[in-house]
């Protein structure tokens, strides 16, 4: 580019004309040099940022994190276990009746409560009143609009419920995008018959 610069210099006529060229062309590059720098911030301070967003959330809540799944299944209210495959923490409120679901079987998911953890995105979302309850296949990723909302079924039955902290690259795929931590207030689980 420089030496097109260089060779445009020849035809034109004035040493003045060619100061002012030379001037728009490094403003030009400096401009474009700068402008491509990407002033986000990257993966890795998105997740230490998150990390931190989870742990004041679990303080706020008085939430304790539990690294052993309870034998019993039995949570109390604020004890939420720390799922290490998916990195997701989850409370089980129900754990329903006990029937376990089968790889290619349908679910159904409800959810009410959904919040963002230190987002600025102060609404509520909920399916709970939707004619429709989002429909996911056991064991076919490629349904899953959230991965997080299949781990705890290893440990659950049918018409079983939990609350849940998503981090973002287990959410809701705007929430990947986006990089927004997910709280649900509460998740229900129906399992096809």
């Amino acid at each position: 580019m420089l030496n097109f610069a260089i060779n445009l210099m020849d035809y034109i006529p004035t040493e003045k004309m060619k100061r002012i060229i030379i001037a728009l062309l490094i403003c030009i590059i400096t401009i474009g040099v700068f402008s491509s720098c990407n002033k986000d911030k990257t993966y890795a301070q998105n997740l230490n940022e998150e990390k931190k967003r989870i742990e004041r959330f679990i303080n706020e809540n008085d939430i304790k994190v539990l690294r052993e799944y309870p034998k019993d299944s039995v949570f109390k209210d604020n004890e939420f276990y720390f799922d290490t495959s998916s990195g997701i923490y989850y409370n089980v409120i129900d754990s329903g009746n006990g029937r376990r679901i089968k790889g290619g079987e349908e679910f159904y998911v409800r959810f009410k409560g959904l919040k963002y953890i230190d987002s600025k995105d102060t609404l509520i979302y909920s399916n709970i009143s939707s004619l429709q309850p989002e429909v996911l296949v056991y064991g076919n990723s490629n349904t899953y609009l959230s991965v997080a909302w299949v781990a705890p079924l290893k440990n659950m039955g049918d018409r079983g419920k939990v609350k849940m902290i998503v981090p973002f690259k287990m959410g809701l795929s705007q929430d990947i995008q986006l990089y927004k931590t997910a709280y649900y207030e509460e998740i229900n689980y129906r399992f096809e018959q």
